[in-house]
């Protein structure tokens, strides 16, 4: 059913880029996750930053929220805790610098991620597709519709690829 509701909104992002229902397909994933018992809070900061994103010029809260995101998918990648040391560009909320540091996290996350063979590894290769699109979009100040093309995907994997609660097991 998941992938019923996805699929229908995706379809209708492609057709209107109504921002309201870019929104909503997320809120459904963080359901999704809510009733997965994982994944949940990685979506919470993820609603933060797209309403911000959405709605407000708060660039550089979003652009720190989504670099809390990397920073909570590299917990799943690995246990490197120099990687957090990009969390320090908060000390000077720059916009350049944040998504320079962004880049360089999820640039290190995705090399990760495929050397592991971890699912993530679509996730975040779909994120960078939709972050050039992002990029080009500020630097050049044009719509790219593209970049909900590879945004919600990426969600949506993440959504159906983290294991649930019941898919762990203690040892």
């Amino acid at each position: 059913m998941f992938l019923i509701i996805e699929g229908f909104l995706y379809f209708l992002i492609l057709i209107s880029q109504l921002s309201w229902i870019k929104y909503f397909s997320i809120v459904v994933c963080f359901f999704y996750c809510l009733y997965k018992q994982n994944g949940y809070h990685i979506f919470f900061l993820i609603l933060l930053a797209d309403y911000i994103l959405l709605w407000g010029d708060y660039y550089k809260l979003g652009i720190a929220l989504f670099m809390l995101v990397q920073c909570l998918y590299h917990r799943q990648l690995a246990n490197d805790y120099l990687f957090y040391l990009g969390l320090l560009s908060f000390l000077y909320p720059n916009i350049y610098l944040l998504a320079f540091v962004y880049a360089l996290m999820s640039l290190v996350n995705i090399i990760t991620a495929i050397k592991k063979h971890h699912f993530l590894r679509v996730t975040l290769i779909l994120l960078t597709l939709c972050d050039i699109c992002v990029g080009l979009q500020f630097i050049l100040q044009i719509n790219i519709p593209l970049i909900w093309l590879f945004y919600l995907p990426s969600q949506v994997y993440y959504a159906k690829m983290v294991p649930s609660s019941e898919d762990r097991t203690t040892v």
